[in-house]
């Protein structure tokens, strides 16, 4: 694999998180018409937000595995924090890692770890006044799930400890499914550790060498504030819908000029008290935090990296690609209900559906031809995006609410090799 050249040295500031950004909140379940909201737009982004009632909190038990704690480990964050505390009390930053029992084998699962073990030597190497935490969530749906859990944590935390002693790593065992349960979980550690930024990164992806040093060195220099995130590249699967997907995101230009939740490093500030259980998109819910529509550029608080990159496949199988696809709406129609209408206008506008001429600007970057390609492009996926709006909406009218997304993973998770593919990159 190859990479970018190595960028020059920078100052290595502590992690001292400079003023907060402003911060967005959902607005409340029972809410007044906002000035400047339409009454026709009030009243279908409250109804369709009353057609999704999930539970209230991602809460679960979670058992917290480290050195200095009793074998089964602990289900108290408070313990593990304390556990994990430097001498010095240094706010460095925390890597999260989710994963789950019937992912893959344990030797897969070995094989992602340790290469995430060279990114975190990475990090020491570059970074060495930052202190780095690694958390590792594996989730299990039964109790046999649960005691191999156990045994594959203390596997990958005696790796850890073998490859980089002086490196904290905490286990976390969890019942899945939902990696917003897995964040929760180390960010409560987190936060009691009193880390300026909390970061994840998914198992089905590829970093390039040095990513995750890349999104420290761009943070720090930002103060430790708003989100950072990796430049995807992505691959083709043999897959007929893989193919399809890629030539059409190569026209349409999809929602990815924001951190992806697939490799991203976030404030803490941003995620305090984890994520709510109505949030099943991770990055959604970042974005929409810190988007701030009264900027020149909205997305200043959402930046991506160019030269931390990492690779993934795009699509899979028909049927677990539109699953995918309707989670993914679901995500976004639940945000479009949600947050304050400027927000959301941008976001809808710019983002999500521009160059859906012309009910949206028209992009002539790329001469007219394109742009009406990736018109027709946006026209299509805005009628699915209607289509499962107006289930919400009929949901929120009759009182028969949805209570939850369907998790929709891929089953051919096979470990990327960029060289073996074409690429494509994403910005």
């Amino acid at each position: 694999m190859t990479s970018e050249p190595a960028a020059p040295a920078v100052p290595r500031p502590p992690a001292r998180p400079g003023p907060p950004v402003p911060l967005n909140l959902p607005l409340a379940r029972r809410r007044r018409r906002p000035a400047g909201e339409g009454l026709l737009t009030h009243h279908l982004r409250g109804t369709m937000a009353r057609g999704f009632r999930p539970p209230e909190s991602w809460a679960v038990p979670v058992r917290y595995l480290l050195p200095g704690l009793r074998a089964e480990g602990t289900p108290r964050a408070e313990e593990a924090a304390e556990a994990l505390r430097t001498p010095a009390g240094q706010p460095g930053i925390a890597l999260v890692v989710p994963t789950y029992v019937s992912r893959v084998t344990l030797a897969r699962q070995r094989e992602w770890f340790d290469a995430l073990l060279d990114q975190a030597a990475a990090v020491a190497r570059d970074h060495p006044r930052v202190p780095l935490v690694l958390f590792v969530g594996m989730q299990w749906s039964s109790a046999e799930e649960e005691e191999e859990s156990l045994r594959r944590l203390r596997v990958l935390l005696d790796d850890a400890r073998t490859r980089l002693p002086g490196l904290r790593v905490c286990g976390l065992s969890l019942p899945g499914p939902g990696k917003p349960r897995t964040l929760n979980g180390a960010i409560a550690v987190a936060e009691l550790l009193g880390c300026a930024g909390v970061g994840w990164a998914d198992d089905d992806v590829t970093l390039e060498e040095d990513c995750l040093s890349r999104l420290v060195r761009d943070f720090l220099a930002a103060g430790c504030r708003g989100a950072v995130g990796a430049t995807k590249i992505a691959h083709t699967h043999e897959y007929a819908t893989s193919r399809l997907l890629s030539r059409a995101k190569a026209i349409a230009a999809p929602a990815t000029n924001y951190p992806h939740g697939c490799c991203i490093l976030v404030a803490t500030d941003v995620v305090a008290g984890g994520l709510p259980g109505r949030y099943v998109s991770d990055d959604g819910y970042v974005c929409f935090r810190l988007l701030d529509p009264v900027l020149p550029d909205p997305l200043t608080h959402l930046r991506l990296v160019p030269d931390a990159r990492c690779h993934y496949y795009v699509a899979g199988p028909a049927g677990e690609t539109r699953r995918r696809i309707r989670r993914l709406l679901l995500n976004h129609l639940v945000d479009v209900a949600d947050w304050p209408l400027p927000v959301v206008r941008h976001y809808f506008g710019h983002v999500l559906f521009g160059g859906m001429w012309p009910l949206t600007g028209f992009d002539s970057s790329r001469g007219a031809r394109h742009g009406l390609k990736k018109a027709l492009i946006k026209w299509l996926y805005f009628a699915w995006f209607a289509g499962i709006g107006s289930e919400l909406y009929v949901r929120g009218l009759s009182g028969r609410p949805l209570r939850g997304i369907e998790w929709a993973p891929y089953s051919d998770i096979r470990r990327l090799t960029p060289s073996s593919s074409s690429t494509r990159q994403e910005s």
